[in-house]
């Protein structure tokens, strides 16, 4: 990687760690739905399994870019042994349950019921959960197929089906090598088995690139009054596909952005974004209805490159990067970003191993034959 590369991949690492949620959230979040969990188990004559899914299952889970909204917390509550109930007590079930606790039930009543989940308002996040049983019998990690319910508009319950283990399961696959070993790590480091460590808790660069599309996205349709914003299963998945296994931000964003669109395939003139656990599903299902949003997803994903790429590699220093990333990725997580990166290069700086390599590459640490020193500021100003 070049010096301006190297400084980009830092800067965008940086970003990808402030719109992350902390783990001081993620830990409140843990210990709600383990109180959810506990809460309806304790309750009803089923064997109650309530784990994450989506983006907290995958440590993709960001930040709101309003301070007055709140983040996702996606929940399956597994009726474990209740595969032969019809679709309508596997929501209900659980829902009349949530509601026999006077907290739920008001959390329940500002939100209400979704068409599959049951959905919980707490202060910085929302809580949606997911009833659902086994489709035939469940048996990690080969039989992990689960069948849901899906409420029309006129009330009538529908059985569907998802994996949301076996998506996971894929997901970690496509970055075996990188997540192994920082799943090792933190291990290490906290004293724990790695069959211990969720993916939540470590940050490879397939999820930060995630993260940093998904922001793009946010901020670039947050005027979206006609519902064209790319859904973030979408982003992860062609993401997830794209990958080649590279080990920085930098040119994992690349490779994704000039990939991804190769994964969209036509089955019988239909786009078609497979679930790769469940090749009958397609998840872009919702194009055919409405084709703009397949329009919108191929200008955001140009855009994208762009934005993330290119207009930050043709500025005349880390002025211009900043201005680029606050107005794409939010003024308040980049300013963060950026002054944490000012902080080390003072640093740096001070101990006099900082390198100029010219306006457009700005600056870096160490030797470089294409730059010269950068004088040790001192109060006296010599």
């Amino acid at each position: 990687m070049k010096e301006n590369e190297i400084q980009l991949n830092k800067i965008l690492v940086k970003i990808a760690s402030e719109i992350s949620i902390t783990s001081a959230m993620m830990d409140k979040a843990i210990q709600s739905y383990e109180a959810v969990g506990k809460w309806i188990s304790d309750g009803i004559d089923y064997e109650v399994r309530v784990s994450p899914q989506g983006s907290m299952n995958l440590g993709t889970t960001i930040k709101p870019v309003s301070d007055k909204d709140d983040y996702d917390i996606d929940l399956i509550c597994m009726l474990a042994n209740g595969h032969l109930l019809k679709a309508s007590d596997i929501k209900n079930i659980v829902g009349n349950r949530l509601k026999e606790n006077n907290v739920y039930k008001q959390k329940i009543a500002s939100e209400g019921e979704g068409r599959r989940c049951w959905k919980m308002q707490y202060n910085e996040f929302h809580m949606d959960i997911l009833p659902c049983v086994p489709k035939t019998i469940y048996i990690e990690p080969n039989l992990t197929d689960i069948r849901l319910t899906h409420k029309k508009d006129s009330g009538i319950y529908e059985n569907r089906y998802s994996n949301p283990y076996g998506y996971r399961q894929w997901f970690e696959h496509r970055m075996k090598d990188i997540i192994h070993e920082m799943k090792n790590t933190y291990a290490v480091r906290n004293g724990v088995d790695i069959s211990k460590v969720p993916t939540f808790r470590v940050k490879t660069p397939l999820q930060m690139a995630v993260q940093l599309l998904k922001r793009h996205r946010d901020i670039m349709f947050k005027n979206d009054t006609k519902n064209l914003k790319p859904i973030s299963v979408i982003i992860t998945t062609l993401a997830g596909y794209a990958y080649s296994g590279e080990d920085n931000l930098y040119e994992t964003l690349i490779h994704i952005l000039d990939n991804m669109a190769s994964y969209i395939e036509i089955r019988n003139g239909v786009f078609w974004i497979p679930n790769p656990v469940m090749n009958e599903e397609n998840f872009a299902d919702k194009w055919q209805q409405n084709p703009d949003k397949q329009q919108a997803f191929k200008v955001w994903a140009s855009r994208a490159r762009n934005d993330l790429i290119t207009l930050p590699l043709k500025a005349l220093g880390l002025d211009q990067v900043k201005n680029i990333y606050s107005t794409k990725l939010g003024e308040a997580p980049v300013n963060r970003a950026f002054n944490q990166l000012g902080e080390e290069i003072r640093k740096i700086r001070d101990a006099g191993n900082l390198v100029s390599v010219g306006l457009t590459a700005g600056l870096t640490t160490g030797v470089s034959p294409y730059g010269h020193a950068v004088r040790r500021h001192t109060f006296f100003g010599k």
